[in-house]
């Protein structure tokens, strides 16, 4: 038997071939696995864009510009477009915070070209169930009165979010009402916070801020390249 021998050439040879099998047998599973997962992310980035801007009929995903952070040289910041019968009507800004409690949190922000926010959305997180999610996740909720209801409303609708929706309106603008940088209440800001998940809060918080203020203190350059990104992918 194979176990019994002493000859450590013929273990190695053993072992290098399992090796081998499996390193090929890994890299052809993520061959495999890689189209779809590009795919299912560019779902996601598509469906975020969809609930954050306003009315769109270009391809806001072909329509973007990193720029760098304006506090964290090593996080970019990426704005997506919108146009409307080839006029810019919003920006959507993509960026992280690594401030979570479980790590990286990745938000969405809708932008309008005055810098006010639109809606946020948290797109990628793994914050503790029941608390820090309760801070990102905006869940459909349907009552029996409305499941039974004959009205139908196809308007589509973002679910409430009290921490996320009180960004709405407001800007990194220093004539906005909210002190900046923006910090949670509990900290002296005026951004809403969950008991329990004050982490999450905070982390939300300064992803939506560093979008916010990089979209500032870049406007004219960021509305410059989208408006010429739009005008050149129209040719």
């Amino acid at each position: 038997m194979l176990k019994n021998t002493s000859n450590p050439i013929i273990l190695g040879l053993f072992l290098g071939i399992i090796g081998g099998a499996a390193a090929i047998l890994l890299a052809k599973m993520a061959d495999v696995t890689r189209e779809p997962i590009k795919k299912n992310q560019q779902k996601i980035i598509t469906g975020a864009l969809e609930s954050v801007l306003p009315r769109f009929d270009n391809t806001p995903g072909d329509n973007t510009l990193e720029v760098k952070a304006f506090d964290a040289p090593n996080i970019n910041v990426k704005f997506f477009g919108a146009t409307e019968n080839g006029k810019l009507t919003g920006v959507a800004g993509q960026t992280i915070s690594l401030k979570g409690y479980s790590g990286e949190i990745q938000v969405m922000v809708g932008l309008d070209l005055d810098g006010k926010v639109r809606t946020v959305l948290v797109t990628k997180q793994n914050e503790t169930p029941g608390l820090g999610t309760v801070v990102c996740e905006r869940k459909q909720e349907v009552t029996i009165f409305e499941l039974f209801s004959s009205k139908k409303d196809n308007a589509p609708k973002l679910p409430p979010n009290r921490i996320l929706d009180a960004f709405a309106g407001h800007s990194a603008s220093p004539k906005d009402s909210w002190p900046q940088p923006w910090k949670v209440e509990k900290d002296g800001g005026k951004a809403e916070f969950m008991t329990g998940a004050t982490i999450t809060s905070r982390a939300v918080t300064d992803a939506v801020y560093r979008v916010a203020k990089t979209y500032m203190q870049n406007k004219s350059q960021i509305v410059a390249a989208l408006s010429k990104n739009k005008a050149e992918n129209a040719k």
